[in-house]
Parts: C-alpha cells; structure tokens; sequence
C-alpha cells in the first residue's frame, strides 16, 4: 500500500501545475477540432509529428533502461518502452485513415515546438535521476492520455475514424496501470526528502514541453 506522502507529493505537483493542465485540457485545438474547424488532412500533421516524437522516444526509454538504478526502475522503463512500441505499430492505422505512406513520414520535416517534449526527455534519460523521470511521466501522461480521449471521441463524431484508426489514441486514453504508478511512486517517496524541488522542476518543464505540442500543431492546422 502506497505511504500517505507519496501520494501527497505527486497530487501536490498536480495542484501547482493546475493552471498548465487545464490549459491543455481545454486547449484551442480540441475545440476547434470539436467545432470541426480544422480539416481532415490537416490532422496528418499531429500524425507526422506523432511519429517522430515516438520514434525518439523508443530511444529514450531503452537509454533509461540501460541507466537504471535499480531493477524495479528498469522494469517500469521496460514498461514505457513496449508500450511505445505498441503505439508506433497502432499509429499506422491512423497514418492509413489519412492516406500517409512511409515517404511521406520520411521527408516531413518536424515542428521544434512539437518535438520539444521528446528533446527534453532526452535530457532526462541522459542525465536525469530515475525519480526525476517518473515523476515527470506520472504528471504528463494522464494529461497526454485525457486528450487522447477526447480527440479520439471527436474524431469518430465528427471525421469518420473508426475504432481501429483511433486505437492510437485509445490506448494512450486507458489509464495507467495501478502498479506501475505505485512502484514508480515508492521510487518517488524515496527521493522526495533532498530532491523535492528537482521533481518539482523536471516534472513542470516536461508539461510545459506538452502544452507547447499543442501550441505549434493548432498554430499550423489553422
């Protein structure tokens, strides 16, 4: 069972970094989505970005992996690593609903303000501490993951996807197993005592990061 201050600790995160999830919870580009604002083809924009974003990922995580302090870390990265995996192969049915082939993916030339978040997490697979990342991944996920399923709604009322082109999108909406929160918060506990204010800060830079995606690919699907 989790201790009390563990839950506090990462609940108290989410409390300061209120306005920022809000922010991206209700941002400019689900409602103009939800309005249906923006046109089909220019959803292949999040798709592009998408790709290069989890491409980079798969690396991140199996850097982690290869760093990991303990085996009770390695395993929530091996974790984080299949299920990237998962999402590329499940990304592909969305790239086919919006008639994207390979060469396509291969001469986009990606958004900085979109590929700021893998970039980061890069920095935190190379030099940041296994707390530091899981704590950064237990604020940022849900978020990423409610919007997963708020698009996906929309886009099977509003765009014609069906449930195998948004699977993408609902697998990322399920929620977080309970285990890997728990264990990834033991970790957590363990850090909190002298380095609070470091998973403070990598966990508020990594959403920010989030709400910048959102940011860039609304500014260039309008």
């Amino acid at each position: 069972m989790a201790h009390p201050n563990q839950v506090d600790f990462i609940e108290r995160i989410k409390s300061e970094l209120s306005t920022t999830i809000d922010a991206i919870h209700n941002h400019e580009y689900i409602n103009a989505l939800d309005k249906y604002e923006i046109r089909k083809e220019k959803l292949q924009i999040f798709v592009f970005e998408q790709y290069h974003i989890i491409a980079n990922d798969r690396r991140n995580f199996a850097l982690m992996i290869s760093k990991a302090s303990n085996d009770i870390a390695s395993v929530l990265f091996t974790d984080c690593l299949k299920a990237e995996i998962d999402a590329l192969k499940n990304l592909a049915a969305m790239a086919k609903e919006l008639n994207i082939d390979d060469r396509e993916i291969d001469y986009y030339q990606p958004l900085a303000g979109c590929q700021a978040y893998t970039n980061y997490l890069t920095r935190l697979a190379m030099y940041g501490s296994d707390a530091e990342i899981l704590s950064a991944l237990l604020i940022d996920l849900p978020v990423w993951g409610a919007n997963c399923n708020r698009i996906s709604s929309i886009l099977k009322k509003h765009y014609g996807f069906s449930n195998q082109s948004c699977i993408f999108l609902d697998k990322f909406a399920c929620p977080l197993p309970e285990e890997f929160i728990l264990k990834s918060k033991k970790l957590i506990d363990n850090a909190v005592p002298e380095h609070g204010r470091g998973l403070r800060c990598v966990s508020r830079i990594l959403l920010d990061y989030e709400l910048l995606f959102w940011d860039t690919i609304y500014r260039h699907s309008k």
